[in-house]
């Protein structure tokens, strides 16, 4: 069997998991297991669900070498995505805000920022 295919096994083995699809292999099959722009995936969620106050946001970040989503809104949490959809942390996005502890330099050491969406309603 080849390399590729026992990954992505591994990998839908791991959907729901909070282990990222290309922690461990080279960007080759990284890019091969994720299913697609999970951006906008993110935004058709958003859009489904009631509005929220403060307005949901999708913002794009390069934190720790990679692509991230940081999703913003009428949570207590702001959750942090990788490009397989994987939840990396409820973010750290300010000084005051611990976030889960999973990613507490999030807030110094992202960079990049893009807002992808924010909600209109």
């Amino acid at each position: 069997m080849s390399r590729l295919f026992i990954y992505l096994t591994s990998c839908l083995l791991l959907v729901g998991g909070t282990t990222s699809c290309s922690d461990s292999l080279d960007e080759v099959s990284a890019v091969a297991s994720c299913p697609g722009n999970f951006s906008a995936t993110l935004i058709e969620q958003l859009k489904q669900k009631p509005k929220q106050t403060p307005a949901a946001e999708v913002i794009q970040y390069t934190y720790r070498g990679r692509t991230v989503y940081l999703v913003t809104g009428g949570t207590s949490f702001s959750y942090l995505f990788d490009t397989c959809g994987n939840v990396l942390c409820a973010a750290t996005i300010s000084p005051t805000n611990a976030g889960d502890g999973r990613c507490t330099d999030f807030a110094t050491a992202a960079t990049d920022p893009i807002v992808l969406w924010r909600d209109p309603r």
